[in-house]
This record gives structure tokens, sequence and C-alpha cells, in this order.
């Protein structure tokens, strides 16, 4: 859900309740939808996201790639805005780095690469 969505959820739920705002009724609503707008999204292929993930997604936001048992956390480290822009998402851990790109094309999202690099130990 993005920022203008959760707010006007939050507007419609105390809108015309003047200063009788019910709190127990409207309170559970809007925090179950700023708890799911809040949940990284979860996908099995970091390099086949869809178009509406791509646009939906913003800079700090988290995409969860799901390994069988194994989960990875990527996160949104760069988008740009309009055609000829990305976005990077990058996942680190102990021993590796990686970032997945996508480019912003007049037709829409195209995967572009995936780096990786071996972080040195001490």
């Amino acid at each position: 859900m993005k920022k203008e969505e959760l707010l006007a959820l939050i507007n419609a739920k105390i809108a015309g309740q003047g200063s009788a705002i019910d709190i127990g009724g409207a309170m559970p609503i809007i925090l179950s939808a700023l708890a799911e707008a809040a949940a990284p999204i979860e996908v099995e292929d970091i390099t086949a996201l869809t178009k509406a993930q791509l646009d939906d997604l913003v800079v700090g936001a988290r995409v969860v790639k799901v390994t069988g048992a194994k989960k990875h956390l990527y996160t949104v480290t760069y988008k740009g805005e309009g055609v000829g822009e990305g976005i990077c998402l990058t996942y680190i851990d102990a021993l590796n780095s990686e970032t997945v790109s996508y480019d912003r094309t007049a037709d829409g999202w195209a995967y572009n690469s995936t780096d990786k690099g071996a972080i040195p130990s001490a």
C-alpha cells in the first residue's frame, strides 16, 4: 500500500467523527494496513520482479528472495525516476554482496544485471 493509500484509509476512518473519533474501531484497521505495507514482498526469482512490484518499491524498501528454506533480504539502494533511470536491489551477508539492477525503458522495466562481489575476511 502506498503512502497516499494509507493516508486515504486513515482519513476515511476518522472523517466526520469530529472530536468523538472511534479509536477502538478505526485503530485496528489502520494498524493492520500499516503492518501490511511495512512487510517486505517475497519472491522466488529476484531477477523477475513484475512491473507493479518495481513501480511500488522505494529506496529503503525490502524484498525477500526465498530459495527453498532460505531467505535472503535485498534492500532497494537506488531508484531513479523516468525512462533511462533504474533501480538497484542489494543483498549483503558476511562473505558476499550482490546487486540486482533493472532499467526503466519506454516499454517498462527490464532486468539489467546481477553484480556479485566477495567481502574480504580480516
